[in-house]
């Protein structure tokens, strides 16, 4: 068994207007494929635990699938894709949180940071220190955070079930708020290890100059893909056509 785990959360699920599965199978072909080249463990959680809402609060069930047996673990959604030479990100780090800065909207993060300071009136979030929860790294000794935020949804499920409903996420800013109240030590990753808000960065382009070479931007410069920013519906299709454009890569 492998010292280290990626992990992702596919549950279809009657609060999601798509399937999960209509792309998620590609992030886990993927990420699977990957793993398996660098000796790495891949989970696949994809049964919901009923006292959730929202199958978002399963990836903080983690430890009750792994206990103690990995050193380093890496959460990445269902609609990412990893590129087939990414470098080990397990190298990256010792004790941190790994996550990437997330400036993609700040409106939505301001008025998420507002909706959830309720539960965190003593702490303070920066909208130019916040972060993308899509991947993260971290270590086992990381657990208090995943424990903290389960207590934390058990004690006031009603409200945090209704604020799903308001447009300002449903764990993200919660994570962001766990790790400033427990002095996390964090480490900012380039943006390479998790490319989301893609058609705003304008990385489904290519390089016209290049001539045949019509390989879009994300994939010539990013090791983590993060389909999501744009409408849900279109998800599925682009995970699609980017496998079927690489898919062949990884062996």
């Amino acid at each position: 068994m492998s010292k280290n785990l990626i992990y992702t959360v596919a549950v279809n699920h009657e609060t999601s207007q798509f399937k999960n599965t209509d792309y998620s199978q590609y992030c886990l072909m993927s990420w699977e494929k990957w793993c398996k080249k660098r000796n790495i463990d891949f989970l696949v959680i994809d049964t919901h635990e009923p006292n959730f809402k929202y199958p978002h609060w399963d990836k903080y069930t983690i430890f009750n699938h792994i206990d103690n047996e990995y050193e380093k673990i890496g959460l990445v959604d269902s609609d990412t894709m990893v590129h087939w030479d990414a470098p080990n990100p397990f190298d990256l780090y010792n004790d941190e949180w790994c996550w990437v800065k997330d400036l993609s909207n700040l409106r939505w993060t301001s008025k998420s940071i507002e909706n959830y300071n309720r539960f965190y009136s003593e702490e303070k979030l920066d909208i130019y220190d916040y972060y993308n929860s899509g991947v993260c790294f971290f270590t086992k000794e990381h657990k208090i955070i995943f424990d903290n935020l389960i207590k934390l949804y058990k004690i006031n499920k009603e409200s945090l079930d209704d604020m799903a409903t308001w447009g300002g996420g449903k764990d993200q800013t919660l994570l962001n708020y766990e790790l400033k109240k427990q002095k996390i030590k964090v480490k900012e990753l380039s943006s390479q290890w998790n490319m989301f808000a893609m058609h705003k960065k304008e990385m489904f382009n290519h390089n016209w100059q290049d001539g045949n070479d019509k390989t879009p931007f994300f994939i010539k410069y990013s090791w983590v893909w993060h389909f999501t920013g744009f409408p849900i519906e279109q998800r599925t299709d682009i995970m699609k056509q980017t496998w079927d454009l690489i898919g062949g890569n990884y062996g």
